[in-house]
Parts: C-alpha cells; sequence; structure tokens
C-alpha cells in the first residue's frame, strides 16, 4: 500500500472514532426512544424495519422516514396476502379493505395512513421534502414509532414455559423461524 492511501486510511479511522464518540450519547438515546419490538416473524421485511430503527439512532433521517414508509408497504401487503387475498397496487385501497373486513381497527388504518402521508415527497425528495433538521427528527421518529406500535400489535406474542406464543398464528407461518432484534 502505498504511503497516501495509508494516510487517507488513518485520517478516515480518526475522523470516525471522533465522530462516533462525539455522536454516542445521542445515538443511544435516539435508539432506545424508538427500540422495536424484540421478535417478530422472518418476514421479507423483518431484516429492514430492523434497520429503520438503525438508521434512525444514526441520524439518517431521510433514509429512516423512506425505509419506514417501504417497510409499512411490505407489512400492508403481507396482511393482504395472509388474510387471503392479492394486494392492490394502490396502499391506501389495501388499508380501507383491511379496516372494512375487521383485520386492522381504525385507529391501526389511521397510524398506517399517518406513516404514508407524504411518501411520494421522501420517495422522490420532492421539492417541498422536509428540510428542517429538528422537524425532520420529530417526523422520522413518530413515523418509526408509528411502525414499531402496528409491528407489536400485528405480531403480539406471549411466552408460556419457555415457546413463543403467537396472538395470530397465520402471521408467524414464516417456517417457524423468528427474526430477533434484541440489541
Amino acid at each position: 500500500m502505498d504511503l497516501n492511501k495509508i494516510i487517507d486510511k488513518k485520517m478516515l479511522e480518526d475522523t470516525l472514532k471522533q465522530e462516533f464518540e462525539i455522536t454516542l450519547q445521542d445515538r443511544i438515546d435516539r435508539y432506545l426512544k424508538v427500540k422495536p419490538h424484540g421478535i417478530i416473524p422472518n418476514t421479507p421485511f423483518a431484516r429492514a424495519s430492523s434497520e429503520c430503527s438503525k438508521a434512525y439512532r444514526d441520524g439518517q433521517f431521510y433514509g429512516c422516514i423512506s425505509l419506514t414508509q417501504s417497510v409499512t408497504e411490505s407489512l400492508v401487503k403481507f396482511l393482504c396476502k395472509c388474510n387471503g387475498w392479492k394486494p392492490d397496487k394502490v396502499f391506501e385501497k389495501n388499508i380501507e379493505k383491511l379496516e372494512k373486513r375487521g383485520i386492522i381497527t381504525s385507529k391501526q388504518s389511521s397510524d398506517l395512513l399517518e406513516i404514508w402521508k407524504n411518501r411520494d415527497d421522501y420517495h422522490h425528495l420532492n421539492d417541498d421534502v422536509e428540510s428542517d433538521y429538528l422537524k425532520l427528527i420529530l417526523l422520522a421518529e413518530s413515523k418509526l414509532l408509528l411502525l414499531n406500535k402496528i409491528e407489536k400489535q400485528v405480531f403480539d406474542f406471549s411466552i408460556d414455559k419457555g415457546v413463543l406464543v403467537p396472538k395470530t398464528p397465520k402471521y408467524w407461518t414464516t417456517g417457524n423461524q423468528v427474526f430477533l432484534r434484541l440489541d
């Protein structure tokens, strides 16, 4: 390795260490605010859902919002499929059908739509996307907390004699595998 690359590597290492040390307490505080539901089924969106909390923790608020909205869309499609129908391409129609059929409550419907609010602005980074840093933090936090709440309700479980007992077993039929989020 040439000397310039060694120097660049060392400088980057020092910068990253300093950044980490400076932001560590904020990262801890943010993560504890939005800590996700500890165990969910090993769905296609399980890993991405966990990354939402990590993006928020690390101050990646645009990414957190966009990913939270994507996970929400995937969760809604998952609920449609588990309940026996092909999801519509229009998110709001899926929410309406889930509520109408009694699969989600009106409060859950409202929460899902709140997460989805301004989805295109964040997905396409439209001109009117939020740019005020403090508002962006609060927006990312609120959307993520709603997703966490919904996941906790949808994937609710108890433990009986060391065995996980899902409240709604049909949502846990992923080959009996779970995704642990016990950071």
